[in-house]
């Protein structure tokens, strides 16, 4: 995985304003993570790979993770750092697009790690200690 990723949050007052976000490609949140720009973004899809969660059962505020291409088919998607409010907050998670959500406690996917295969209502001990999350193909381990 590329050891530098850009960091880029967009925020949203509610759920289907985030997915009509994702849905219509992310305007200018994509031109940030890749050097070609917004002609490349013609060519590819935006898709949700995965959400976590501050509270249990997807409950409490949402983080919404996404990429280009069609999901985890072949793909893996990395998140090195978590955004300062959300670091060490997630109490439950979720893959989506053929993803399965991997939580680590340490960044740049360092320490111990939890799978969600795909959904986990709970974290378990592991509550509230996510600093960096990957999204691997359905059936890849860390």
């Amino acid at each position: 995985m590329p050891e530098e990723i850009p960091t880029v949050m967009s925020c949203f007052d509610s759920m289907e304003e985030a997915e009509q976000f994702i849905e219509d490609g992310a305007p200018d949140d994509l031109e940030q993570v890749t050097e070609a720009g917004p002609t490349s973004r013609a060519a590819a899809a935006t898709v949700v790979v995965g959400r976590a969660w501050t509270g249990t059962s997807r409950s409490g505020t949402v983080l919404i993770h996404y990429g280009s291409g069609t999901g985890c088919y072949g793909v893996t998607f990395g998140f090195p750092t978590i955004a300062s409010t959300w670091n060490n907050n997630i109490r439950s998670a979720e893959g989506l697009s053929n993803c399965w959500s991997s939580q680590y406690d340490g960044t740049s996917y360092t320490g111990s790690v939890i799978t969600c295969t795909p959904y986990c209502a709970t974290l378990g001990s592991f509550a509230a200690k996510t600093s960096s999350i990957v999204y691997r193909p359905v059936g890849t381990w860390p």
